[in-house]
């Protein structure tokens, strides 16, 4: 196992105790940061008002906050699998308006994602021995509210004693910043006993900016310094923009932090405080992409106005939860958006700040509801929304962003009549026609064309008809460009289970006239991975057609199947190179989004089995399973180093009878449901494996008394025994494959 794998093996299919024994600790850590932001200021007069249950909290922080502080960050230090960094940060700002709402943020350490409901979901299921921790997160995420925090970025210290005290004076400063600016006063910190006074420090537009107050802090920098500073930077960033990267930086701040000679001289601090940067970025290291930093830019240098109003320009633009905003809040984001537009005007990087725009909303309308799209409205560029029984009025719209609105809010007649597409008195109008052209980059008469071959493939009563789709197999290859993504799209719309399961196996018709059938393929995929944090209906068949399309010849062609039969491990001389090559390059290429889908999927498996779970989606174990399952098979059938990475790490979970899924089982149907997915991984690594992979099956076969203990049922005994076989099967499989290639 080299060093690279490590964090991928801790973090695919990590078991939850672990995972819980990491969000207790950042809950832990946030308290002690809040702890230490109220000792180092008089909290307001608001904290008097707190309740005795809330006072109580601090009471084992009174004498030294920083001394429990340090023991945390050095346990989180020790984690494996970080890079060395935290991220807190607002979420939910669309909703702070409703009073009811309690500030809420997402805490990013390693791979942990921690929140309110994160801590709730934990506490549900480990026990109510747990709850005093929702109180530790809610005064500390008051605390950050307090403060006005919108991101919160810190670099773990380590050890050394003067790095540590380099957060304690950041923490100090931050803490008396917001009086500061209220007061109109300096801010005053104690170091080593001395009292510090220092100002205020402010960016280029002359705003306050803590970034630059605690580099000044920590630096000893006076205002005037600072000054010029900030406007040799801010001209170093206007004349070389285009030359040496300095389009990239989101602001003057970042430019300091960024330069190699400037960061040279300097103490950076250990904590950046509401820097833009990390409204877009999630505890990585290194410099934004050149079109977010744009965008930051724009949002900075155009809208002057709070740390919060900002965040809510970016969150319209970047925002992840489309798929569940109303439509009041989509009307919103859009005037945003909108204004964002508008405010472009001439800048040098025009095209690049525009694309980037409309990529993201166009990108993000698409998550959007049907139902929610159709209480827009758009006349002569107002936008208008339906809120219940009252049509509200949300203002006046770019150009540009009332064509992508018209766009969305047209297609819904569209798509409805694809939904009907079988039944009768069903036209597509040109309009329909320009659309979906548009929809998926193909000429209007091609997209009649499709549409013609598709419409003789239903019934009069609108039922898919098999025989018929083979008749037009032919006409349909000769659009192979396009052709799949519109059955692709097709076939993601609800439909019958028969008829659903008869256009899958219809499919596999056509690839067989596919010269390309990685285009298909880069189809799929990129479908499967458009949302990582996400698990859509779709994405099981998605990957069972994927399988289809890595085969030259599927036995079940004159087959219904609903999932990938393992036999296809035993395929050698049928597997689609070419098709095998292009997936293999392009699940490298988006490794981590690929990743981060494996995770959200068994993420999703382990909530399930939460019996206080609340399954909105109706996702439930069996469809969860069966979508890691099929996953597994493809990426065994492409083998490479991903593969045995994801691989090694769902075996290290569901190859372990101590795991947390085998304890959160509550019958003996879902521990078998689990053996035979361990059947799957085992009989994959057989395929994939490498010769260090012989010992993880061979302490799969140490647990078979663990295995066997769960059940005397004859079933269960005759499951285990299989699993044994298969993993003594792909030990030798393996030995025998190092064998010959060392020939």
């Amino acid at each position: 196992m080299n060093d690279t794998e490590l964090p991928i093996l801790e973090s695919l299919y990590d078991s939850q105790g672990r995972n819980d024994a990491l969000i207790t600790l950042l809950v832990e850590l946030c308290h002690l940061l809040s702890a230490c932001l109220r000792r180092d200021h008089a909290y307001s007069d608001r904290e008097s008002e707190a309740d005795s249950f809330e006072e109580t909290i601090d009471v084992p922080l009174q004498i030294d906050p920083y001394a429990q502080l340090a023991k945390t960050l050095d346990k989180l230090n020790k984690r494996s699998g970080h890079d060395g960094t935290l991220l807190i940060r607002a979420c939910g700002l669309s909703s702070k308006g409703n009073d009811k709402i309690f500030p809420d943020y997402q805490v990013f350490f390693s791979d942990i994602v921690m929140d309110r409901e994160t801590v709730a979901m934990m506490i549900r299921r480990v026990g109510e021995h747990m709850s005093y921790l929702n109180a530790l997160i809610s005064k500390a995420f008051t605390t950050f509210d307090h403060h006005k925090v919108m991101t919160f970025h810190l670099k773990l210290p380590g050890k050394a004693p003067e790095l540590f005290d380099r957060l304690r004076i950041s923490i100090a400063i931050i803490a008396k910043y917001r009086r500061a600016l209220d007061k109109a006063e300096d801010i005053e910190i104690q170091d080593n006993g001395d009292t510090i006074k220092l100002a205020v420090m402010k960016d280029e537009k002359g705003l306050p900016d803590p970034n630059l107050t605690m580099l000044a802090g920590l630096n000893g920098i006076r205002s005037d310094a600072m000054k010029v500073l900030v406007k040799e930077v801010c001209n170093w960033i206007k004349a070389s923009d285009t030359s040496i990267g300095a389009h990239r930086y989101a602001g003057v701040y970042d430019a300091v932090a960024g330069v190699k000679n400037l960061r040279r001289k300097l103490i950076l601090p250990p904590i950046e405080l509401n820097n833009i940067r990390w409204l877009l970025m999630n505890r990585s290291i290194g410099k934004l992409p050149k079109a977010k930093a744009q965008i930051a830019r724009l949002v900075d240098e155009e809208f002057e106005n709070t740390s919060a109003d900002q965040a809510l320009y970016l969150e319209s633009l970047y925002g992840r939860d489309y798929s569940r905003v109303n439509s009041r809040e989509l009307g919103f984001r859009l005037k945003r958006i909108s204004e964002m537009i508008e405010s472009i005007g001439d800048r040098p990087k025009k095209s690049m700040i525009l694309d980037e725009i409309l990529a993201n909303i166009q990108w993000r309308m698409e998550k959007v509801s049907d139902e929610v799209v159709s209480r827009l409205k758009v006349d002569n560029g107002l936008l208008t929304v339906q809120d219940g029984s009252e049509v509200f009025e949300i203002g006046r719209l770019h150009v540009m962003a009332a064509r992508v609105v018209e766009f969305y809010t047209g297609r819904l007649n569209t798509r409805e009549k694809m939904r009907q597409i079988g039944k009768g008195g069903n036209d597509f109008s040109p309009r329909d026609l320009d659309i979906i052209s548009r929809d998926f980059d193909i000429s209007p008469m091609d997209v009649k064309e499709i549409l013609k071959l598709l419409k003789r493939c239903f019934d009069s009563e609108g039922r898919f008809n098999k025989i018929d789709f083979e008749e037009c197999v032919a006409a349909f290859s000769r659009y192979e460009a396009k052709v799949f993504e519109i059955l692709w799209h097709f076939l993601k719309q609800p439909m019958q289970r028969e008829d659903r399961l008869a256009f899958l196996n219809a499919l596999q018709l056509l690839f067989i006239k596919m010269e390309t059938p990685e285009k298909a393929l880069q189809v799929l995929l990129g479908d499967f991975l458009e949302e990582p944090d996400a698990v859509r209906f779709s994405d099981r068949n998605a990957v069972l057609l994927a399988n289809l399309l890595l085969r030259r010849y599927n036995k079940e062609l004159d087959i219904d199947i609903e999932i990938t039969p393992e036999e296809v491990f035993l395929v050698k001389e049928g597997l689609n190179r070419e098709a095998a090559t292009a997936g293999l390059m392009l699940v490298d290429r988006d490794r981590e989004a690929f990743f981060e889908k494996i995770r959200t999927i068994h993420r999703k498996i382990v909530m399930s089995l939460d019996p206080g779970y609340d399954n909105a989606d109706k996702m439930g174990l069996k469809y969860l399973l069966s979508l890691e399952r099929e996953i597994h098979v493809f990426i065994a059938l492409l083998g490479g180093d991903v593969a045995r990475s994801v691989l090694r790490s769902a075996i290290n979970e569901y190859g372990n009878p101590d795991a947390e899924i085998y304890r959160l089982a509550e019958d003996r149907g879902t521990v078998e449901a689990f053996l035979q997915h361990l059947k799957v991984l085992v009989r994959g690594l057989g395929r994939s494996g490498e010769r260090m992979d012989e010992r993880t099956l061979h302490q799969i076969m140490d647990h078979n008394e663990d295995f066997l203990s769960f059940s005397k049922d004859n079933r269960h005994e005759a499951l285990v025994k299989r699993v044994m076989q298969w993993a003594d099967r792909s030990k030798e499989e393996i030995r025998s494959r190092s064998l010959t290639e060392m020939v």
